[in-house]
């Protein structure tokens, strides 16, 4: 990934550490329950399991988010893995 990917929560995995949820699509009611659940524009989110639906942590909590609400959360990686080690 590069090291200031701005992308769909979706595409990142397990492997990608800690993002930043740089914005939220939509101004809807899923939208908000998304913010209210802390998914919002400045939080910090990993991904314990990639998939549909993914496994989500953020603000000391788990979720299980399906795909189309993963697709309208944009994030960048916090900490970039450089020289990954095999």
């Amino acid at each position: 990934m590069a090291a200031h990917l701005v992308a769909p929560l979706g595409i990142f995995s397990e492997h990608d550490g800690l993002l930043e949820i740089t914005q939220i699509l939509g101004d809807d009611p899923c939208a908000h329950r998304l913010s209210a659940l802390g998914f919002c524009a400045g939080k910090r989110v990993m991904v314990i399991r990639r998939g549909d639906p993914a496994i989500l942590s953020v603000g000391g909590s788990r979720f299980a988010l399906a795909g189309e609400l993963q697709e309208r959360i944009y994030a960048c990686p916090v900490h970039p893995r450089v020289g990954k080690s095999a």
